[in-house]
């Protein structure tokens, strides 16, 4: 018996003291997929796999509150294959004050770098552990079986 492993995030910290923002992700997910996931003979496996809803928590803290923030995302491949597509939605405002926040709520794909980077969301004022879910599709008995790896980059910029 074979199973297909897939390790979909590592995770990121980083803190932009350049621009004046603090930011902090926490959250991965590892996602071991096994023949018992095929109902039945002949089936492919069952998609969308999806994470948890708060699978990764980000922090935003930036110097001047004032500003439009924007939120970007893409993904740097470790080891990846074209038919796999990685989604990822906000699934919570966090903790905001009633600070302002647009976008991010519906999937939007992740493209791998150096191809244009998903604007994830904007924003306006400081947010602890905004929530987001992740979503992937393209899982098949045709892939090779090996493990499947990538990492997500989060950018965020007045």
């Amino acid at each position: 018996m074979k199973n297909l492993f897939f390790i979909a995030f590592l995770v990121i910290s980083n803190s932009l003291f350049g621009q004046g923002i603090d930011i902090t992700v926490t959250g991965g997910w590892v996602n071991n997929i096994s023949p018992s996931d095929i109902s039945e003979a002949g089936n492919d496996y069952p998609t969308p796999y999806t994470s948890t809803i708060n699978q990764t928590l980000l922090t935003i803290i930036p110097k001047n509150y004032k500003k439009l923030i924007y939120v970007y995302v893409t993904r740097s491949d470790i080891a990846w294959h074209n038919n796999l597509t990685l989604k990822i939605r906000r699934t919570s405002n966090g903790t905001n004050n009633n600070n302002t926040i647009n976008g991010g709520l519906l999937y939007q794909t992740i493209t791998s770098a150096p191809s244009p980077v998903t604007t994830l969301f904007t924003c306006e004022g400081p947010f602890i552990n905004l929530s987001f879910q992740y979503e992937i599709t393209g899982i098949s008995v045709v892939l090779p079986v090996q493990s499947y790896a990538t990492t997500i980059m989060y950018t965020v910029m007045h």
